[in-house]
């Protein structure tokens, strides 16, 4: 199938015409092998799931427009009212809602356009960080990022780390022109000193990392701060949400927008998914930073023979409807009191513009859905196991010692006893260091890059002695 949706338009519309048409005649060959995906896409995790899942391709090569899509939707609704049936069997006894089809497409049709008008609305919206926020389509669907050009030529204080930590030299204005997306996988271009990846964590967004940006940025070096799929104004799609995603998100991203190696920080689950990224795709990470991350350690960790992503065990979905709705009008209710916790050291910096934003994020069509994906993420591997084992790379611990989430300090150390290639570095902070203390985190990750670049420089003329002394023998 995913052939025939690469095939051009005149493809995707027949695919289209089958999909939307699969549960009410499933008996011709075609429409039982798009009855076949729609089952296998419409589980308890991702509800009204199949069109993204099915299309998501054609969507992201424009072979296929979602306004088009919604008003076929429509018109099939209209037929099969006119019908009066609700149900179709399935295969393998699994039963289908008649009009499932129509409304994931229609769903996938209304927050797609939601989230357009939200990002056509950020070129006048002022921002924490001064820039407009720039926008990449990831797989077919709006995701946002921060970003600033380099200062390095223009700032003679760039590369000390104490003079930028104070944030007191803006960035050069940026262009809202994207990068060139030709590159492959694993093939990045050279360049003296990498970019610095910046992560947020569950429930937060890009800007977040406000300030780090310009701080950075002033320093010399290229910052992104992206936004998750599903967080923040990214879109919010009916998505199988998991580590594996929001990884390759990251992995896609550096390759097609940042073009050069990173270190990557990442906070909260953000850390998790920084971990993932470096342990998986090491040729793309330079260094891992982790402020305050999520994952367990686990010294004695064996990886399994199969991948255990593949045998979920499943809740079931009633409980996890009840208890999703339920925490989440919880937390809507609960914003302001959560983060003035979350920020023991200076809850000032939880401020009313970080509430709103959180609650606005939280009022997007899909998010709720993005919520309930929590209840279905796999196991995840043990953070010592990626961040050793895999990766192997110098790593850094940020740790906001008076997090009220965890004991901050004692998973900081088990973490740094668990990996030799792990510093840990005490902060007097919570859960999110970052944006509590961001002069404190600027100064540690900076120190960090500079003597990341400068053992890079020193292996850079080790090897041209080399290459001098071999040629004058």
């Amino acid at each position: 199938m995913s052939k025939q949706l690469a095939a051009g338009e005149p493809a995707v519309q027949s695919a289209l015409h089958h999909y939307l048409q699969c549960a009410d005649s499933p008996d011709s060959a075609a429409n039982q092998d798009m009855l076949t995906a729609v089952l296998l896409s419409e589980v308890p995790a991702t509800p009204l799931g199949s069109f993204p899942a099915i299309f998501n391709q054609a969507l992201a090569l424009g072979t296929l427009s979602r306004r088009r899509a919604y008003h076929e939707a429509l018109q099939q609704q209209q037929r099969q009212k006119k019908n009066n049936r609700r149900w179709q069997a399935g295969l393998q006894k699994k039963r289908l809602a008649l009009d499932v089809p129509c409304r994931s497409a229609a769903n996938t049709a209304e927050v797609s356009d939601f989230h357009w008008h939200l990002a056509s609305n950020d070129r006048v919206r002022d921002t924490k960080t001064g820039d407009a926020p720039r926008h990449w389509r990831w797989r077919g669907f709006i995701t946002d990022y921060y970003t600033a050009e380099s200062v390095l030529q223009e700032n003679p204080s760039a590369g000390n780390p104490t003079a930028a930590s104070q944030e007191g030299s803006q960035p050069s204005a940026s262009s809202n022109a994207q990068p060139s997306t030709s590159a492959a996988e694993g093939e990045l271009p050279e360049s003296k000193a990498p970019a610095f990846l910046l992560v947020h964590g569950f429930g937060a967004f890009g800007e977040q990392w406000r300030g780090q940006i310009k701080a950075l940025t002033a320093a010399g070096y290229q910052v992104y701060a992206p936004t998750f799929p599903g967080y923040g104004r990214s879109e919010k799609q009916s998505l199988a949400y998991s580590q594996e995603l929001w990884r390759d998100f990251l992995r896609d991203f550096v390759l097609e927008v940042v073009q050069r190696p990173v270190v990557v920080a990442g906070n909260s689950i953000g850390g998790f998914i920084s971990a993932s990224l470096a342990a998986d795709y090491p040729s793309l990470v330079k260094g891992l930073v982790l402020l305050n991350s999520a994952g367990n350690v686990n010294p004695k960790y064996t990886p399994p023979t199969e991948d255990p992503s593949r045998t979920p065990s499943v809740p079931p979905k009633l409980l996890v409807d009840a208890a999703s709705q339920g925490l989440f009008l919880f937390l809507r209710t609960s914003v302001a009191r959560t983060l003035t916790r979350l920020y023991p050291v200076a809850p000032g910096n939880a401020d009313e513009w970080l509430g709103q934003e959180i609650l606005r994020a939280a009022g997007d069509p899909g998010a709720l859905g993005v919520f309930r994906s929590v209840f279905y993420l796999p196991k995840p591997r043990p953070l010592n196991h990626l961040v050793q084992d895999l990766f192997g790379g110098p790593t850094l611990v940020l740790q906001g010692a008076k997090d009220p989430l965890s004991n901050a300090v004692a998973r900081a150390n088990g973490l740094r006893d668990a990996c030799s290639n792990v510093e840990v570095q005490l902060l007097d902070a919570g859960h999110c260091p970052h944006d509590e203390v961001p002069h404190l985190v600027n100064e540690g990750l900076l120190k960090f890059m500079n003597e990341l670049t400068s053992a890079d420089e020193s292996k850079l003329v080790a090897h041209e002695l080399d290459r001098e002394t071999i040629a004058v023998s």
